[in-house]
């Protein structure tokens, strides 16, 4: 998919035919064309509908509207067709074609606030579609301050997230970027691989790592009672959940305090500490960072980086009602990517109002779905 196959009327054609260029169905089966199968799936799925059932049925009842987009149609899918289409797609394949798709909608929105975009790497496990043994789980890549997802990856079944996060970061374009991820993927060969991608990284770190928690909590603790000039600090207040927060940064520049830790992780530059005060007591997580001592910089890192779970996580299973999906294996990968296309497009309409309100009004109002399906979006 190159630059130029997206125009002010083809913004959602432009992945359907991407994703129909993977299609791997026998031609004597191909009654309708797998253009027709991901864009009436996609249209559906921005408008509210989820099933197999009810994305055949909006296909029927919307024969003329979807005509406006694909030409004239002899019939629309039925939903045992829409079914084996995305059982058969390999999700390896929709996932290549949107991340270039995404790259795209970035480059064309992305505002130039002077600051890193964080990205937030955290998994989710699909409740629903998970059978004894086979967990369907997915690593995500999310733009918090876009609020759309840039890519996933999927977890093996005999593994866990850290393969698949230095995989993800390989894969997708995170130059600028300040990638952050919980302690579990606190890892070297992490680290490298974002560097490597030319991003930068903000890594809680717990037990998992001793040496290097331990590190940075010895020089944390005497930066704290003895300040020097390479220590900045930052401090912030939320009242968010009817709790009070009182969040402290202490950030230090000069990494080769942590002794042999400094040479053994690419590309560091600072590390610290994130003290939390609240009712429930007092929390301190560590951190390192490729990025040069900025405290603020990573006071709001760390508040973006759980913008995944509210943003993507949260979204997908209220909004989307994802773990409760019965589609399997490869269906449910790929309808996955289909909610965070879908996501994509309603978050770059500007409007307040919620995601639900947007998809009841994508099914009614013809004209709203119709400057949706377009670009530069406006707040309609």
């Amino acid at each position: 998919m190159d630059n130029n196959c997206i125009n002010n009327q083809e913004y959602v054609l432009s992945i359907s035919r991407a994703i129909a260029s993977h299609d791997k169905r026998i031609d004597r089966c191909k009654k309708h064309d797998a253009t027709t199968i991901v864009f009436i799936t996609l249209c559906a799925v921005l408008s509210g509908y989820k099933t197999w059932n009810e994305i055949a049925d909006y296909g029927f009842y919307k024969k003329s509207l979807m005509e406006l987009y694909l030409g004239p149609l002899e019939s629309v899918p039925s939903h045992d067709t829409i079914s084996r289409f995305f059982k058969i797609l390999k999700p390896e394949f929709f996932e290549a074609e949107y991340r270039k798709w995404i790259e795209l909608v970035l480059r064309k929105h992305k505002p130039d606030t002077g600051k890193p975009d964080v990205v937030a790497v955290d998994g989710k496990e699909i409740h629903g579609a998970s059978e004894p043994g086979a967990p369907v789980r997915i690593l995500s890549a999310f733009s918090t301050d876009q609020g759309i997802s840039l890519g996933q990856e999927i977890i093996g079944e005999k593994t866990n997230e850290i393969p698949a996060m230095q995989e993800l970061v390989s894969k997708l374009d995170i130059k600028g970027c300040l990638v952050t991820a919980d302690a579990l993927n606190c890892q070297k060969k992490t680290c490298k691989a974002i560097i490597e991608a030319k991003g930068d990284y903000l890594l809680f770190v717990k037990s998992n790592q001793q040496k290097l928690m331990e590190a940075i909590k010895e020089r944390v603790d005497y930066t704290l009672i003895h300040p020097r000039n390479n220590t900045c600090r930052a401090e912030s207040e939320d009242n968010t959940h009817c709790r009070a927060t009182h969040r402290v940064c202490v950030a230090i520049g000069e990494p080769r305090y942590l002794g042999r830790q400094y040479e053994e992780w690419t590309g560091i530059q600072s590390f610290g500490a994130i003290i939390s005060d609240s009712e429930r007591g007092e929390d301190t997580r560590y951190f390192i960072s490729s990025k040069k001592m900025d405290a603020e910089l990573f006071l709001e890192a760390t508040r973006k980086h759980w913008g995944v779970e509210n943003g993507l996580h949260w979204r997908l299973d209220v909004d989307f009602d994802e773990d409760s999906t019965r589609k399997k294996k490869n269906a449910a990968k790929n309808f996955s990517l289909i909610s965070k296309m879908a996501i994509a497009i309603l978050s770059l309409d500007k409007s307040k109002r919620p995601f639900s309100r947007k998809r009841m009004r994508m099914a009614m109002d013809d004209d709203y779905f119709k400057s949706m399906l377009k670009i530069p979006y406006t707040n309609l």
